[in-house]
């Protein structure tokens, strides 16, 4: 049996669209993601496939997994010394030395991940997972699905791999090979996976607030401000790539026969979110789950009546 609200054993019916839940990267705002995901859960909405960068690829191992209920206890019970330790004197000589790439031990989130993540059942699962992460030696910027995974240690390294923020998490080595970090600066949200692979409805979570009015007042806020920037504009890319991909469709050009339409969602939180990428407390995550729960129903109001209506548009 899953933890989840669903059952991921359950048959597609062949009438039901192909739906893809894409969760980019946020840090300590990931708690938002599973939020939405517990509405669409509850909804009967089932995913066909999870892609994921950063938490936003943890989030979507654990749905994938049946385990909806259990990540949303970890996020209400999980604190950042729970997820990285804060360097010692030792490490920061290493750092200083050019001997260790990362400026936080993450071995903490490692041992979770260990914990809570099962290959066999992600194998068995029918959302099929894939994790975005990038290369900091070739540059490339690579979605490895489950099926492209061959063992749990080979698993937890990609996990990790997607889940290093440049210069606080150490990168990871994939088979031995490279320096693979958070993908979230190339391809923050992988869309454009999810129409190639036939999605017919993609659901994204998207971490930063609609609408930022506050400045920041020190350096690591100025930092985390930087990255908010580029992961939005990695989004807003995808997410203008896959309204084009919809237009030239509805125009009838050359390059979209035998394409179909793809209905869009996009969640985002409303109002502030009161917290950066590496704050990680265990009540303002139940608040976000919250949050993000409340506005996904609320958005879901007239779900599926408005996705029949944009499909006979």
């Amino acid at each position: 049996m899953t933890d989840g609200l669903v059952s991921n054993q359950a048959i597609t019916p062949v009438d039901r669209p192909k739906r893809a839940l894409v969760l980019p990267g946020g840090g300590g705002r990931g708690a938002y993601q599973v939020g939405v995901a517990k509405a669409l859960l509850e909804k009967g909405i089932e995913f066909d496939f999870a892609y994921g960068t950063s938490i936003g690829g943890i989030n979507a191992t654990l749905i994938a997994q049946g385990a909806i209920t259990r990540l949303e206890e970890l996020w209400g019970s999980i604190r950042a010394r729970d997820i990285f330790h804060l360097p010692s004197a030792g490490l920061i000589g290493r750092l200083v030395l050019g001997h260790k790439l990362g400026l936080l031990d993450t071995s903490p989130l490692e041992e979770i991940m260990r914990r809570e993540i099962n290959l066999q059942k992600l194998k068995a699962s029918s959302t099929k997972v894939g994790l975005c992460t990038t290369d900091l030696c070739s540059l490339e910027t690579r979605l490895v699905t489950i099926d492209d995974i061959m063992s749990t240690n080979e698993l937890i390294d990609i996990l990790m791999a997607t889940s290093a923020i440049p210069m606080a998490f150490p990168p990871r080595h994939i088979h031995g090979s490279g320096l693979w970090v958070d993908g979230g600066l190339v391809r923050n949200t992988p869309m454009e996976t999810a129409i190639h692979m036939g999605a017919d409805e993609i659901f994204m979570v998207l971490l930063h607030p609609e609408k930022i009015n506050v400045c920041p007042t020190n350096m690591f806020e100025v930092l985390v401000r930087c990255l908010d920037i580029v992961l939005d504009a990695s989004a807003r890319r995808e997410i203008q790539s896959a309204e084009l991909y919809n237009r030239l469709i509805a125009a009838g050009s050359p390059e979209s026969q035998g394409r179909k339409n793809v209905n869009i969602r996009v969640f985002q939180p409303r109002r502030a979110v009161n917290t950066t990428l590496l704050e990680i407390d265990p009540e303002r995550s139940k608040k976000l789950i919250k949050q993000g729960y409340e506005e996904a129903l609320e958005q879901l109001v007239d779900y599926p009546a408005d996705i029949k209506e944009a499909k006979a548009c």
